[in-house]
């Protein structure tokens, strides 16, 4: 007993696991959608990371790079700028040099040939100067002594032709100019008395300085400040342009400290060409740069006055020693043209009384930075973050492989435990390792052998053998003690035939799995599902003694459940939702359960039992659980014969005959949970007022039209706020409900204008599931709803019902409104283009889809177009002469009654705020009720001229000659076609029932015979409907139904709608052909009782027809 116990919680665990598994592989998705997320968040963070590293280090790398630049030019440019100070300050000393040898020269031994030493000793270092001179300051009465050794000193040097002092004299012949002549009579002199080198010297030798008034200002202020002094540039006459320009330095020599006031009487002076100067400061240069000296002396005191060039030179090292290195010279050079460089350098250098400045620049590629290291670092540094960003994306990606096959390999488990107990499963894995352990044993040295390459007699022998042909034996077992349970939902396939596959769906899904929890509460093993049948046994595959019993509990919860969900989906499921029964059948004994292996294999279960139980269910009564004699002894056996109620009459079985069968009822049963238990799964499924069994069937319809509707409203309020409408409601004011003939007839239109489409409004419409509906609005659509059912008779056939089954089939037609199958359009990046396709969805139906308005309007028309119907046709009520007749000239009496009665409706205050969430305006509003009137007008097929109205509507719209007329505007065409079809819609759909499934026919075709027998009955149809019901439908079928279904199709709008309508009615009108005058007969015996007639004369009437 332990065992067994222990065995059974086993086969509850791995069922609950099954179902857990699910939960788990659900979580799990989720669990790996977050992580992906997450993942290509921080690969993104890291490429941005990354992005940021590298152009954070390529800016400060650069800017480094260019401040290194910057300062190694900076820096090597204050060196030439030391060194132009340095060359300067060799000639300076050089010139004091000469002052300091030459001072006393009239009182020491010091001569011209002393000089002449002196100069050779001073350019012997490298020192360049055009000429260095001994200028004197001599006064008149030293002139003839200086005269006379002038005369010896320089006679015999070539090019000297000295005669005596000279300077520039006023030119007699040129008055204001001077001329180069003897020098006259002055108090004083600055004569040249002695010049190296004596070539350069020419006409210079005895040249008083002092007389041109160019130089007088440098040597009166070397004589003041006793400090060096230079005149400023010139071009030497004895050179060419190319030597540039020279300036004079002129130096009194150094004061003697105790002689510091004494006037300095002599001068050393120095012919220095600028471009030697640079030369010479030039030497140890290591580096490409250019270096330009101007005399800015003038224009630092004189805004308008432009630095003078001096001299430039342009330096290039070809070595990077800087050994080897080419200098040129530059011969003029603009001082703003360099101001332009990126890379500038200057320094005013003040000297010998004048301000000198000096511009450094590079030259070449000297000072150009060096990206490269930087450039590679920061690129890879931004390499290495996408990188690491790739690595994260493909071990995510592979993460989600590994997720997707360990979720695959969940789910697949899930199916294998849902569809082989665990005992199998094992014996199927063990067989699986088996066969692959075989198949590495038959790898031969040269590789794999191909399995199928065996000798043909080999698999013909094997092949006569589950163990050839799968590997191992057949997986199954014998249970000797078990209880099938086969079940059957009654009702389903007509339900069915009304509903779009996904309602269907969910009902199977909804019930189904309601029912797999209570096996899995009951211990009761699920074997399959066949189409609306249920197959479930107990007893395997771990056996138990009270499986009877257990499969007993399990039937009786699954009754309980099923009305329980059918009832709580009937308000999104649509009516007669609710009416679906289910017959249980149930039978113990012996089975053989295992696997049938092979393509799309799975574990069933074989013998007598299995198909008993089927015929208890065949064999049984809606809603009842049918057991076989054999499970009533067990029952009994176990002390459960209060549950058993003998069924009054025996079956018959094919192949055994009658057999007294029994009936289940488990009210006595404390552990039967009945609609009292519920499992947390049922409470957060249903609501209490879902699973209200005790809700009238009227209720539950106004429920599920509110909910229709209300989804209608939705759509209409996404629509408007995607066009941005704003609804003014004071502009909306009440509109009269019929036109000044009082007659709704009058407002019917050929032709019903249904707004363009709006490709904008389409792109801005959110989605209608995320529209909520006011409260107040909600509460008057309800209200009206309520109040249109409580306007409607009770009558058999035009009830609310007929009119909820209508409005379900102007659902279901619209939902099967499709545009063409070619219609894949796609836009430049190569995705299908909703937009484009919603526009041709629009053209193709005519604007019908793309107005949720016109939907509301179809819906409503359906649920009020036999509003406050008196239950006999139109004719009897013009024959009556009834007010309703007289107040519509006879004319479509009953429908203009029911517009007239739900617009009345509409327009009351109480429906104000509902009223203006339909129509924002007066045109919104009058589109509704036009489409409204001719809907419902529609549905009077009985009055000849409407309906050859209606078939001159059509053939103007669709026949082949209106394609051909292009007069007309396709506009308008378009709109007569939509308003044609909208009628043919809700036709369509009045007479649904007679397109539908054949039960669905042969339950409205008798409530509208009992409608008509009841008005016969009550004098009001002067002919019985049964003499003539039979061939009347017929023709209805011939000359109605038919053509409208084809009608249906040729619009070619409806989609599959339009086959399916076609292929059922074509079906009931061959059935009622057959079976026609039988159920006439039988109508008539169900309502003999009823209004007291005999059975037998109502009989012979339809006999004798």
């Amino acid at each position: 007993m332990t065992e067994q116990f222990t065995n059974e919680m086993d086969a509850d665990a791995s069922i609950s696991c099954s179902f857990s598994s699910s939960e788990e592989i659900q979580k799990h998705s989720m669990n790996v959608e977050k992580t992906t997320k997450k993942t290509k968040l921080v690969a993104f963070l890291v490429v941005l990371v990354g992005a940021i590293a590298s152009g954070s280090f390529l800016y400060i790398g650069i800017t480094n790079s260019k401040h290194d630049v910057e300062d190694n030019f900076e820096r090597r440019a204050s060196d030439m700028a030391k060194e132009i100070d340095g060359a300067w300050a060799d000639y300076d000393s050089s010139a004091l040099w000469i002052h300091e040898s030459c001072r006393n020269w009239r009182t020491s031994n010091f001569t011209r040939e002393d000089f002449e030493v002196l100069y050779n000793y001073l350019i012997s270092g490298g020192l360049e100067f055009f000429a260095a001179e001994w200028v004197p300051n001599i006064t008149h009465a030293e002139r003839p002594a200086i005269e006379a050794e002038g005369k010896v000193g320089w006679a015999g040097v070539e090019g000297i032709n000295f005669t005596g002092l000279v300077g520039q004299e006023p030119d007699p012949d040129h008055p204001g100019e001077l001329m180069m002549a003897p020098r006259s009579k002055q108090d004083w002199y600055f004569p040249v008395v002695w010049g190296e080198p004596k070539s350069n010297i020419g006409a210079a030798a005895g040249y008083d300085l002092f007389s041109p008034p160019w130089e007088r200002p440098s040597i009166l202020k070397a004589v003041d400040t006793w400090s060096p002094a230079l005149t400023g540039r010139f071009r030497l006459v004895q050179q060419t342009a190319e030597a540039g320009y020279s300036v004079v330095l002129y130096h009194p020599g150094t004061p003697l400290p105790d002689k510091f006031e004494a006037r300095s009487r002599d001068m050393s002076t120095m012919v220095i060409n600028i471009k030697s100067l640079l030369m010479r400061a030039a030497r140890y240069q290591r580096v490409s740069q250019a270096a330009y000296l101007f005399d800015i002396t003038l224009s630092s005191v004189d805004e308008e006055a432009l630095p003078e060039f001096l001299s430039g030179i342009e330096i290039r090292v070809s070595d990077e020693k800087g050994d080897e290195k080419e200098v040129s010279v530059y011969q003029e050079t603009d001082y703003a043209s360099l101001q332009n460089s990126e890379l500038y350098f200057e320094r005013d250098l003040r000297i010998g009384g004048r301000v000198w400045k000096i511009v450094i620049l590079p030259v070449g590629a000297a000072y150009d930075a060096d990206y490269v290291v930087v450039v590679v670092c920061g690129v890879l540094i931004f390499l290495a973050s996408v990188l690491l960003a790739i690595w994260m994306l493909h071990n995510m990606q592979r993460s989600i492989e590994m997720n997707r096959i360990i979720t695959q390999a969940a789910a697949e488990a899930s199916i294998v435990t849902n569809l082989f107990p665990p005992n199998v499963r094992k014996r199927m894995i063990e067989d699986a390792e088996t066969k692959q352990k075989a198949l590495r044993a038959t790898k031969s040295k040269d590789g794999v052998r191909n399995r199928n390459t065996l000798p043909s007699s080999t698999i013909f022998r094997n092949t006569l053998t589950s163990e050839g042909v799968f590997g191992s034996k057949p997986i199954a077992e014998l249970h000797p003690y078990t209880t099938v349970m086969v079940a059957d939902l009654v009702g389903f396939t007509a339900w069915a035939s009304v509903r779009e596959p996904s309602q269907v769906f969910t009902l199977l899904e909804l019930i189904f799995h309601h029912w797999d929890l209570i096996a899995a509460r009951r211990r009761v093993y699920k074997v399959e599902t066949v189409g609306d049948s249920y197959v479930a046994v107990a007893g395997l595959p771990s056996p138990r003694s009270d499986h009877a019993s257990a499969m007993s509990r399990f039937a009786a919860d699954c009754r309980a459940q099923m009305h329980k969900t059918c009832k709580a989906l009937e308000k999104t499921l649509g009516p007669e939702t609710g009416d679906i029964g289910a017959r249980f059948g149930l039978h113990s004994g012996q089975c053989v359960a295992g696997v049938l292996r092979g393509e799309r294999g799975r574990f069933q279960i074989f013998g007598d039992t299995i198909n008993m139980a089927a015929r208890m269910e065949s064999t049984g009564v809606r809603d009842e659980i049918q057991l076989s004699a054999e499970t009533a002894e067990l029952l009994t056996s176990e002390g459960h014969e209060k549950w058993l109620v003998p069924r009054k009459d025996q079956v018959m079985v094919k192949g055994i005959g009658h057999m007294q069968t029994f009936f289940l009822n488990l009210k006595n049963d404390r552990t039967f949970s009945g609609e009292t238990e519920r499992t947390k799964d049922d409470i957060a499924m249903f609501s209490s007022s879902e699973l209200n069994v005790e809700c009238s069937k009227i209720q539950r319809l106004v429920d599920w039209n509110s909910e229709v509707l209300g989804n209608l409203l939705r759509s209409i309020l996404a629509r408007r706020e995607g066009m941005q409408k704003d609804q003014n409601h004071s502009n909306l004011s009440p509109i009269p409900l019929t036109t000044k003939s009082e007659m709704v007839l009058d407002e019917v239109k050929d032709i019903i204008t249904l707004p363009a489409f709006d490709a904008n409004a389409m792109k801005k419409q959110v989605d209608p599931d995320s529209i909520q509906l006011d409260g107040e609005v909600w509460t008057q659509l309800s209200s009206l709803i309520a109040k249109i059912a409580s306007m409607y008779r009770s009558n058999p056939f035009h009830s609310f019902e007929h009119a909820s089954h209508v409005t379900m089939s102007v659902l279901k037609m619209l939902g099967r409104i499709v545009a063409p199958k070619e219609i894949t359009v796609k836009n430049k990046s190569g995705n299908i283009d909703h937009n484009t396709i919603e526009a041709e969805l629009h053209d193709h139906t005519f604007g019908v889809t793309s107005d949720p308005l016109t939907h509301f309007a179809c819906a409503f028309s359906a649920l009020i177009h036999d509003l406050d119907h008196q239950g006999i046709p139109n004719t009897v009520l013009v024959q009556e002469s009834a007010p309703l007749a007289l107040k519509y000239k006879n004319k479509s009496v009953a429908e203009q009654h029911s517009v007239s009665m739900a617009f009345a409706l509409l327009m009351s205050p109480e429906y104000t705020k509902l009223r203006e969430t339909i129509c924002c305006d007066e045109e919104e509003f009058a589109r509704f009720r036009s489409l409204v009137v001719n809907s419902v007008m529609a549905t009077d097929i009985m009055d000849k001229e409407l309906g050859c109205a209606r078939k001159a509507r059509w053939n103007k719209a669709f026949s082949i000659e209106q394609e051909q007329d292009r007069d007309e505007d396709q506009q308008v065409a378009i709109n007569r076609k939509a308003t044609i079809v909208i009628e043919h819609l809700i036709q369509a759909s009045d007479i649904s029932h007679t397109m539908q499934h054949w039960h669905v026919y042969a339950k409205w075709n008798e409530r509208l015979f009992q409608e008509m027998y009841k008005a016969y009955k009550a004098g009001r149809l002067p002919k019985d409907p049964s003499e003539g019901w039979y061939k009347g439908e017929l023709g209805f079928f011939d000359f109605y139904i038919i053509p409208l279904a084809k009608k249906l199709f040729t619009c070619g709008v409806f989609g599959v709608s339009s086959d399916e309508f076609l292929n059922y009615a074509l079906t009931n009108r061959k059935e009622w052909e057959q079976k026609g005058q039988d159920m006439v007969q039988r109508y008539l015996k169900n309502y003999a009782e009823e209004f007291g007639d005999d059975q037998e004369s109502a009989c012979v009437v339809v006999g004798d027809r």
